[in-house]
C-alpha cells in the first residue's frame, strides 16, 4: 500500500517502524521503506543513536522487500576538530584581527571519531576537499564561551580564504575584535592552545566501514575551541621561539652580586606579608578558583564512580559524560575569573525566553562585579607579592642548591615506563603534551578516554598547560 492515513498507521506494529519506540519513519512498504531512507537525517528528535538504529531497520526492511540500496548514502552533519590557529598582530581596522591556520587533514584517518560520527573515525579524501573548498568562502567561525565546543548563533568571525597545502586544508580570516574584545585577547594569549572546528553536511561511501569515506561534503562554518578535543592530535603550528639568554656564568654572578643586598633586605618583610595574606584565607592560584575546584573534582569523582559502575556511562551521551562536560565547563569559568552560574550545553535544555536571559545575563554581571571588586585589592597585593618573591628566586637561584624533583604518583610512574620515558626527562614534575601523547599511545588509549586523561592531569598539576 502506497497511502498510510492515520488508522492504518496506528494498527501498524511497531517493527514496521525505523525507530518502534518512538513509532517513527513507517517501513510497512516499498514506497514508505524508500521515504524513509530519504528523510531520517531531516526526522527531528531523534538521537544520534536512534538515527543509527533507524538506518539498519530500513537497510533490514529493504533487503526483505527487494529494493536495490547500491545508490543508497547517507547525509550527516560532522565536526572535526582542529590543527592550528595563528594570530598575527595587524591593526589597519579596529574591528578586525586576522588569523590563518590548518582546518584539517586530508587522505588520512583521524585519531578520533569526530563529532556526529557515531563512533567511527573517518577520511577526507584531497578531491572531495577540493571540490569543497570554495563553500568555506564567506562562512561565519562560531565560538562557545570558555572555547569548549560550537555554538552557530555566536559568530566571532569569518572564513576569507582557503587553500590545500600538502595535506592541510588552510584557511585565513578575521576575528571581530572590537565586537568581542575578551574573546580576542584570550585567542591572542591562548592561540597555542587553541585551534578549528570544521562543520559540514557529508554523504558517507559506507557506513560499515571504519573509518568512514567522505564521499561528498559541503563546508557550513568552522568554530574557535581547545585541540585537546581534536580528532586529530597532530598539528602544523610553529609557535615562535622565545630569544636564548645569552649571559656567560661570570657576567650572571656579577650582576647578582650587585643586586642581591637590596632583594636580601626586602626577603623578609616579603615573606611576612605573604604569609599574613595566606593566613586571611586566601590563595595564590585566586579565590575564585579555590571556590570551584572542589565542586569540579566531585563532578569528576561522580562521573569516575559511574562509569565504574557501570551507570550512564555511554561515550557521548551518557551520564558520566555530561558530569565531566559540566566539570570542565565549571573550571574554563574559574579560570577566566568568572564564578560558575549557568550551563547550558546539552541540546535537550529549551532555550530561555529573552527576559529570562537577559535577567541571568544582568543578575550574572552583577555578581561577577561584585566579587572583582571585593577582591581586587588582595588580588592585587597577591600579584605584587608574587611576583617580587618570582624576581627574588630568579636572582638567587644559581647560588641555591637545586630543589629536589617533584615525585609522581606511582600510577603516573608504570605509565612512564611503558613508554619508555625516564623519571629524570620530566620537567619540574609535569609531563609535556608530546610525553602524555607517547604515554597514551603505549596505553592504547584514544579518544573520549584519552582527552579524560589529559584533562585530569592537568588539573592535577601534572601537565603542561600551553605545551606542544
Amino acid at each position: 500500500m502506497s497511502n498510510l492515513d492515520k488508522a492504518a498507521r496506528d494498527a501498524l506494529p511497531a517493527e514496521r517502524f525505523a525507530v518502534p519506540g518512538k513509532r517513527k519513519l513507517p517501513i510497512n512498504d516499498a514506497t514508505h521503506t524508500r521515504l524513509a531512507w530519504d528523510v531520517v537525517d531531516r526526522t527531528k528528535d531523534l538521537s544520534d543513536d536512534e538515527r543509527s538504529e533507524a538506518r539498519a531497520n530500513i537497510r533490514r526492511r529493504a533487503k526483505e522487500l527487494g529494493i536495490d540500496t547500491a545508490d543508497w548514502h547517507v547525509t550527516a552533519s560532522m565536526s572535526f576538530e582542529a590543527m592550528a590557529l595563528d594570530v598575527p598582530t595587524v591593526a589597519d581596522h579596529p574591528n578586525r584581527m586576522p588569523f590563518s591556520g590548518v582546518l584539517t587533514r586530508i587522505d588520512q584517518p583521524s585519531d578520533a571519531p569526530p563529532e556526529g560520527s557515531t563512533g567511527k573515525r573517518t577520511i577526507l579524501p584531497k578531491a572531495v576537499a577540493e571540490a569543497a573548498l570554495p563553500s568555506l568562502l564567506g562562512m561565519a567561525v562560531d565560538y562557545q564561551p570558555g572555547f569548549g565546543g560550537h555554538d552557530r548563533k555566536r559568530k566571532i568571525g569569518l572564513i576569507t580564504g582557503a587553500t590545500i597545502v600538502g595535506d592541510a586544508v588552510e584557511i585565513e580570516g578575521f576575528f571581530y575584535a572590537r565586537d568581542f574584545p575578551d574573546e580576542c585577547q584570550q585567542i591572542k594569549a591562548e592561540k597555542g592552545a587553541l585551534g578549528f572546528s570544521y562543520e559540514l553536511d557529508a554523504r558517507i561511501r559506507d557506513l560499515d566501514a571504519d573509518p568512514w569515506v567522505i564521499d561528498y561534503c559541503v563546508f557550513t562554518g568552522a568554530a574557535v575551541l581547545y585541540k585537546e578535543l581534536a580528532a586529530y592530535r597532530t598539528t602544523s603550528l610553529a609557535a615562535k621561539a622565545e630569544q636564548e639568554f645569552e649571559m656567560t656564568k661570570e657576567e650572571m654572578l656579577a650582576i647578582l652580586a650587585e643586586a642581591n643586598k637590596p632583594l636580601n633586605d626586602a626577603v623578609a618583610a616579603l615573606a611576612e606579608k605573604v604569609t599574613k595574606i595566606e593566613a586571611s584565607g586566601a590563595s595564590l592560584g585566586g579565590p575564585i578558583i579555590d571556590q570551584v575546584k572542589p565542586h569540579v573534582e566531585a563532578c569528576m569523582a561522580c562521573a569516575d564512580a559511574m562509569d565504574a559502575a557501570g551507570v550512564g556511562s555511554h561515550p557521548t551521551m551518557g551520564h558520566a559524560a555530561a558530569l565531566r562536560k559540566i566539570g570542565r565547563h565549571m573550571a574554563v569559568e574559574a579560570a577566566t575569573g568568572k564564578v560558575p552560574h549557568i550551563y547550558n550545553d546539552h541540546s535537550y535544555f529549551d532555550a530561555s525566553p529573552n527576559a529570562a536571559a537577559d535577567a541571568s545575563k544582568k543578575n550574572d554581571e552583577a555578581i561577577a562585579a561584585a566579587v572583582e571588586k571585593a577582591v581586587a585589592p588582595l588580588k592585587a597585593e597577591l600579584a605584587a607579592a608574587d611576583t617580587k618573591l618570582t624576581d627574588l628566586k630568579a636572582a638567587a637561584f644559581v647560588a641555591a642548591k637545586p630543589a629536589e624533583r617533584a615525585t609522581l604518583p606511582a600510577n603516573i610512574q608504570t605509565l612512564l615506563a611503558k613508554a619508555n620515558i625516564v623519571e629524570a626527562d620530566v620537567k619540574d614534575g609535569k609531563l609535556s603534551t608530546t610525553q602524555v601523547n607517547a604515554i597514551l599511545d603505549a596505553g592504547n588509549i584514544h579518544g573520549q578516554k584519552a582527552m579524560e586523561m589529559k584533562l585530569k592531569l592537568r588539573n592535577d598539576g601534572l601537565m603542561e598547560v600551553g605545551t606542544r
